[in-house]
């Protein structure tokens, strides 16, 4: 999850899991600016396919649309939740929960899951758009569940990881890691791999999990802690992991892009990183989104540093997601930009949106661009 923090933090959790708010005064205030775009030889028109407007503020980043039966499922802040067109942006159905929601849509299996404010998960059916079932899990709930054929897993904002049986929304088993005195404000969502769970968590570690009975089967640091106060000591896992062959990669903030060996279940190679994003792998390519704008890659072939990149230094960078073999990226002034995996150099841009752009999904040829604002544009090149 993106937030700005470069001596201008605002949101984080304490262990109490009330937010705490930080203001610097003048002398500590960051006073550099975005750094701006440079023209660039555009060989990949962007073109706007359509945009929807929804309801209510995304600041965090945590309302991303889902993918179902060539469906994307929409959920918003207002509570609003409809099936849209993908490829065309008209409406299938639409319903009011008449409730806040705090985080975008799970789908699959016959289900739709959406979590509120208050820390309620709500399943409904994907055909006939009943409430199937409604659990409290005691924690707001900031990034999308995942679905399994009888799981539905989420990560609560007190650091817990929760498994509700997805037919009846009873709780089969949950772990709770031990937050540190200050976490950012959000959470990655575990990802399923060979019926086991794999997630990051507020103290830097990535754990894994037996799917079925939520047995632990082992953790490992993606970072240490390396300073000397609460501050310095931030280093939060707030992004999914990702799995490439036999290795599982994650990120995590003042901390390390670390590679995982599954079959050795543990760490087994490391590189200074400081994200808030999933690393993106493409072009047998690996490349992460730092927190401060600039770009790192590696080779997959052997994890060697390839290119990096400051071209976007503070332009608020937003997750990156591949499309056609390259990689897109959006930023505060809300362009969008495409990048070469291979080589880093910027070959589109365009200007989407009037907001910073939060989050990017793909879909079979197109992709998705949704702003602060909780608007979503379609692009294609």
């Amino acid at each position: 999850m993106r937030t700005n923090i470069v001596f201008a933090i605002t949101l984080f959790f304490i262990s109490s899991c009330s937010t705490l708010a930080f203001w610097s005064d003048d002398s500590e205030e960051e006073t550099s600016e975005p750094v701006k775009l440079t023209k660039i030889q555009n060989q990949y028109p962007i073109d706007i396919e359509w945009r929807r407007s929804f309801d209510g503020a995304n600041d965090l980043g945590s309302f991303v649309p889902s993918f179902y039966s060539g469906e994307m499922i929409v959920a918003d802040p207002g509570g609003n939740l409809l099936s849209i067109n993908p490829n065309n942006g008209k409406t299938n159905w639409d319903m009011n929960l008449k409730r806040d929601l705090s985080a975008g849509t799970a789908s699959g299996f016959g289900k739709i899951i959406v979590s509120d404010t208050n820390g309620f998960v709500i399943a409904i059916d994907s055909v006939t758009k009943e409430t199937l079932w409604e659990k409290n899990i005691g924690g707001e709930v900031l990034s999308n569940g995942v679905i399994s054929a009888s799981l539905v897993l989420l990560k609560n904002s007190v650091g817990e990881l929760v498994a509700l049986d997805s037919a009846t929304g009873e709780q089969k088993w949950s772990f709770r890691s031990q937050l540190p005195a200050l976490t950012v404000r959000g959470t990655g969502e575990p990802i399923i791999e060979n019926g086991t769970v794999f997630s990051t968590f507020d103290n830097g570690r990535m754990g894994a999990f037996q799917l079925d009975t939520g047995y632990f089967l082992w953790d490992g640091p993606i970072s240490f802690v390396e300073g000397t106060s609460e501050l310095e000591n931030l280093i939060d896992a707030d992004s999914a992991p990702v799995i490439a062959q036999q290795l599982i990669f994650a990120t995590n903030y003042q901390g390390r892009l670390t590679a995982f060996d599954i079959a050795q279940k543990r760490p087994v190679w490391n590189a200074e990183a400081s994200s808030f994003h999933s690393p993106i792998i493409g072009n047998n390519m690996l490349m992460v989104i730092q927190d401060d704008g600039s770009i790192l890659s590696f080779s997959m072939t052997n994890l060697s540093p390839s290119w990096s990149s400051e071209e976007y230094l503070r332009r608020e960078l937003s997750n990156g997601s591949m499309l056609n073999n390259l990689m897109l990226v959006g930023d505060l002034e809300g362009y969008v930009h495409i990048i070469n995996p291979l080589t880093g150099i910027t070959l589109g841009r365009k200007k989407v949106s009037g907001n910073p752009i939060m989050r990017i999904v793909s879909f079979r040829n197109l992709a998705y661009a949704i702003d602060q604002e909780s608007n979503i544009v379609a692009v294609s090149f």
